[in-house]
């Protein structure tokens, strides 16, 4: 079995655990971290060995559990320490395998020190950290819980235990004063100029005094502060990130300043050393699962391909975009167990039909989605380089954008409800109407489409390396796929699915109620929120909103992250909401909308039929107020003394289908009663039948 970048390997006989770093195109060696010594540095390993090992027992696999901080959960504080620190082993980590050599380790890290002014050891610290994360710049994160009290300024000593204090003073109010004032007036100019040269102004206008000759004079040094305390005083109460704005510009900021975009000349020098990613809008119309009378448009496709094998490594159909969310879920089906994907849809492969659960050392896309602000979280939590094409140059993604040329022609375009050259023209049938097709059935088809690319599809034009040649290798993706990786493997990392997508999914506010967890109309239940009576809380007190994660492509599940145990919670759909289980948030919205619009039609219907219902009531309490001024005028107590005889005498009168004209029989029920005991109107029917039976 072949191994990658981020595996872990476990020793069973000796408990070591081992973290690949990296390993050389040919996969003849590679270096890896102790996590489990104290070691700083990695050591080199021979690939053959450790396969033996693998082979006989001796070592265990497994794939490494990355630090599950999205940028969302990171505060301002920790974003600019983690930047921080990333700038002063960014240099020396991208030389690889260099970094990794003790002969040429030590040289490197002088140069760093020297440059910055920070001790050897110091390096060593950062990037041990930097190695036992997985190579993630979340690794460089501060370790708060190793810290003083929260909040509180440090204290100016003049003087360090035992040793005396060089150049600088206490710091007072007057000289934080002065350092802001400094800053305003240099640092937050067009002008960009340095840290250094804003102290050097502060010095000039605050410590210093004419001499006789017109030249200016410092203070003494224990009167004056240091650079080093005018720096941390800086670092500690500004805003990096609106400094940075304010002094180039928004535009410029989001351009050149954010920690996003990687080396863009990474060669290819095997499977996942470059993914290539784009969107298109199929060229099909689709209905709606709910309803497959409506017709709901045309779906958006994203695929990610391998730039060395043009192997599909990752893909989505869905409603939105382009878009980050369409781009987020095909980035979680780069990274998924494709056999678990595939049996969502009913497609059944083996593990071999599709191998591709990997990460790359970089990513290509057009300036679209992966130059926004959520590519953040594939740099700083995976180490992934964004490569972003210039505009109006798609040529460079030309190995995606000719899958898409493929995608359409050879699978698209023969659905019913495609898009056909001739439906614009006038009298031309309307190709719309055909759509049959809901978006789980087109992903079932993409999927079938993209197994045929990946196992079948020879490749022409596919120029082939001449290690290729001479091995005999075929231009078919996956042969080409496996040959690089048993020969040129190097390039790809493991991540578990579920770190993976937690990373890459959108997040919005959701709002706990006495129902359950409401989001999107939908209501949600989990664990974690029954164990602590969420939804009793809610109801007795009020409702609360809570940050969520989703998958825009299948809404059955939602995730909550617990900032506490640095773990999230997963949520489902409540027993009555099941029928919005696998469904696109995008449809669910659709039949929302649609109930609305009926609702509306309905209770117009219903407002119209009760207004005629008001009107027939009027006009019946109209006539009963006419009959009853025709009645003979009876006291208040003589109409409400004999309301049980009234009533038996009514009942029995409807009973015998008498009308109001006509006369009745008496009641058997009260023949032998005393007529004493009997009311007037009684008294009278029984008169009034009595006399009939004469």
């Amino acid at each position: 079995m072949s191994i990658s970048i981020n595996t872990i390997i476990f020793d069973v006989n000796t408990g070591a655990q081992y973290l690949v770093l990296w390993i050389d195109r040919d996969g003849k060696y590679g270096y890896w971290h102790n996590l489990s010594g104290t070691s700083r540095t990695p050591v080199k390993f021979r690939s053959a060995e450790v396969h033996v090992n693998i082979t006989n027992g001796s070592y265990e696999t497994d794939i490494f559990k990355a630090q599950l901080r999205t940028e969302e959960t990171l505060s301002l504080k920790e974003r600019e320490h983690r930047d921080k620190q990333w700038g002063l082993i960014q240099s020396l980590v991208e030389r690889e395998p260099e970094i990794y050599e003790k002969s040429q380790r030590w040289q490197m890290l002088c140069e760093v020190s020297e440059q910055n002014g920070i001790k050897v050891n110091n390096i060593y610290a950062l990037l041990d950290r930097y190695w036992r994360s997985g190579k993630s710049k979340n690794g460089l994160l501060p370790l708060y819980s190793n810290c003083g009290s929260k909040g509180k300024p440090r204290k100016n000593y003049s003087e360090k235990p035992g040793v005396k204090a060089e150049s600088g003073k206490p710091l007072s109010d007057t000289d934080r004063t002065n350092f802001e004032s400094t800053i305003r007036k240099y640092y937050l100019t067009q002008q960009k100029r340095s840290l250094k040269s804003t102290y050097e102004k502060l010095l000039q206008d605050f410590y210093t005094r004419r001499t006789g000759d017109g030249r200016l004079k410092l203070f003494e040094p224990s009167e004056i502060p240091t650079f080093r305390q005018f720096q941390y005083w800086y670092y500690a109460n500004t805003d990096i990130v609106n400094e940075k704005k304010k002094r180039d510009g928004e535009r410029e900021f989001e351009l050149n300043s954010r920690a996003v975009l990687g080396k863009s000349d990474y060669g290819l020098m095997g499977p996942g050393a470059q993914f290539q990613v784009d969107a298109t809008v199929g060229d099909v119309y689709l209905v709606s699962q709910f309803d497959r009378s409506n017709i709901i448009g045309r779906p958006v496709l994203y695929f990610i391909v391998d730039a060395f094998s043009r192997m599909i490594v990752g893909m989505s159909v869905g409603l939105e975009g382009p878009s980050w969310n369409g781009l987020a879920a095909a980035i979680t089906n780069m990274a998924a167990d494709k056999v678990v994907f595939c049996k969502q849809y009913g497609v059944d492969i083996s593990e071999s039909d599709w191998p591709c659960r990997y990460v790359p050392a970089s990513l290509l896309g057009d300036r679209g989605e992966l130059e926004s602000k959520n590519a953040d979280n594939l740099v700083n939590m995976f180490g992934i380089r964004i490569v972003n094409a210039p505009p109006y140059r798609a040529d460079l993604k030309g190995i995606v954008e000719q899958h898409f040329r493929t995608i359409n022609t050879n699978a698209v375009a023969l659905l019913p409800g495609s898009v056909k050259p001739d439906m614009s023209k006038r009298g031309g049938h309307d190709y719309r109407l055909d759509a049959i097709l809901d978006i789980r059935q087109l992903t079932q088809i993409i999927i079938k489409s993209v197994l045929y690319h990946n196992k079948f599809q020879y490749m022409e034009s596919f120029a082939k390396s001449e290690a290729m040649m001479v091995a005999g290798v075929n231009a078919i993706p996956i042969k080409l796929w496996e040959w690089g990786i048993e020969n040129c493997s190097g390039a790809l990392r493991v991540f578990p699915e579920e770190t993976v997508k937690f990373a890459v999914l959108p997040t919005e506010k959701a709002t706990v109620t006495e129902k359950g967890i409401r989001f999107k109309g939908l209501y949600y239940l989990c664990d974690r929120a029954k164990e602590e009576m969420w939804f009793e809380k809610a109801r007795a007190k009020k409702y609360w909103s809570i940050t969520v994660s989703y998958d825009p492509r299948e809404m059955t599940n939602i995730y909550i992250w617990d900032a506490a145990s640095k773990k999230y919670d997963t949520c489902y759909l409540l027993d009555w909401n099941s029928k919005n289980a696998e469904k696109a948030l995008a449809e669910i919205v659709y039949e929302q909308q649609k109930e609305k619009l009926e609702g509306k039609r309905l209770n117009a219907t219903a407002t119209e039929a009760k207004v005629n219902l008001n009107a027939d009531i009027d006009s019946i309490v109209a006539e009963a107020k006419r009959m009853s001024k025709s009645t003979s005028v009876k006291s208040k107590s003589e109409r409400i003394s004999n309301i049980r005889d009234n009533r038996i005498a009514e009942r029995t009168r409807i009973q015998s289908g008498a009308t109001p004209e006509s006369e009745v029989s008496f009641p058997t029920a009260l023949q032998n009663k005393p007529e004493e005991e009997l009311s007037p109107v009684l008294r009278l029917i029984k008169a009034k039948a009595e006399e009939k039976l004469k």
